[in-house]
């Protein structure tokens, strides 16, 4: 008996991506890191891309051997990272999603650890950061390892801040804490690690102007002062039309997918513990 293609998978690991200046290099340079990785650990990701409708359009090359969903925004709006991410959770494969931006990446034995962590439930992490030089700094605000039931259950990120910069972020953990989501922080041993980008040839280059977003943030925290949790979060979710590029899994299984004859006789003791 053949066991189904996502069956391996514990971990989607998205990226919202953007390049409106030479090439995406950036990206491949990251997935070819993660290719050469410990085969039997990448036959347990899903990497989720989602190019935000970059006016250079995202294109794989064909010899990374990754399991890699590639979906594409149609419209070009301005900052929608939220937008982004909230379509690569969507799409995840499985309940463990580590979220993230291009500019980051992980070691094997980071990546390694989340993959073996437990379902996460209300349980919602994050990490300490390192610079390029290994200097520790103020963790990323926008690097996240969460549970996707947890993500969609309070609507994801607030697309009403899309369009302009900043403050999504930070008020998506702000709106997960008020709401009761439990936040840790993984050991000092698994670190979100800054990357080395030529921002000039293959980033982008969007205004960084926070006047419009900063005002509509405060007005979001005066109506939890109001209203809790009826008011601070638009729940406009998915506010734009998408395209699945490709849908790719390794060519080459390595790690055996684990059997477990006792779980569907053991049902009842998961039905107490969640009660």
């Amino acid at each position: 008996m053949n066991i189904p293609s996502h069956a391996a998978l514990d971990l989607s690991y998205v990226i919202p991506l953007y390049f409106d200046q030479d090439n995406s290099d950036s990206l491949n340079d990251l997935l070819y890191k993660y290719a050469a990785y410990d085969a039997s650990l990448m036959d347990r990701i899903q990497f989720v891309l989602v190019d935000d409708g970059s006016p250079q359009p995202v294109a794989l090359p064909r010899d990374i051997d990754l399991n890699v969903l590639l979906l594409r925004i149609r419209e070009d709006i301005p900052w929608n990272q939220g937008g982004a991410r909230n379509l690569g959770v969507l799409y995840s494969r499985c309940d463990k999603v580590i979220a993230t931006d291009l500019d980051h990446e992980f070691s094997e034995e980071t990546l390694a650890h989340i993959v073996s962590m437990r379902p996460l439930g209300k349980r919602m992490y994050r990490m300490r950061r390192k610079d390029v030089d290994g200097r520790f700094m103020r963790p990323h605000p926008n690097t996240f390892v969460m549970s996707r039931g947890r993500f969609l259950e309070l609507f994801g990120v607030d697309e009403e801040f899309s369009g302009h910069y900043c403050c999504e972020d930070g008020m998506f953990w702000r709106w997960q804490r008020y709401n009761g989501t439990r936040f840790r922080y993984l050991s000092k041993r698994y670190v979100n690690q800054s990357r080395v980008i030529d921002r000039d040839v293959s980033y982008h280059s969007l205004s960084r102007d926070t006047t419009h977003n900063s005002e509509l943030k405060r007005r979001k925290i005066r109506e939890w002062d109001r209203w809790g949790f009826r008011g601070g979060h638009s729940r406009a979710f998915l506010t734009f039309t998408w395209d699945v590029v490709e849908d790719r899994l390794r060519s080459r299984r390595t790690w055996p997918v684990p059997e477990d004859r006792w779980w569907k006789k053991t049902w009842i003791f998961r039905q107490l513990r969640c009660r």
